[in-house]
């Protein structure tokens, strides 16, 4: 049965922590790759980017269990 966070009587899924915390690091990352001016590199950002984030989320994923 997967557990849940509480925060006083909400209860939170630990997926939407894992959500949460990729969307930031994802922004922060594609961030430092525009200012480095590395999507000169790729052919489709937008696509690069959701691999990225998704990527975040599964790395972000085994540090944060679900069950």
């Amino acid at each position: 049965m997967p557990y849940e966070i509480t925060i006083g009587e909400i209860y939170i899924p630990p997926f939407l922590l894992v959500i949460s915390l990729a969307y930031i690091a994802t922004h922060l990352m594609t961030a430092l790759i525009a200012k480095l001016d590395g999507y000169k590199y790729v052919a489709y950002p937008e696509i690069a980017e959701m691999s990225l984030f998704v990527l975040v989320t599964l790395i972000i994923g085994l540090f944060i269990p679900f069950v």
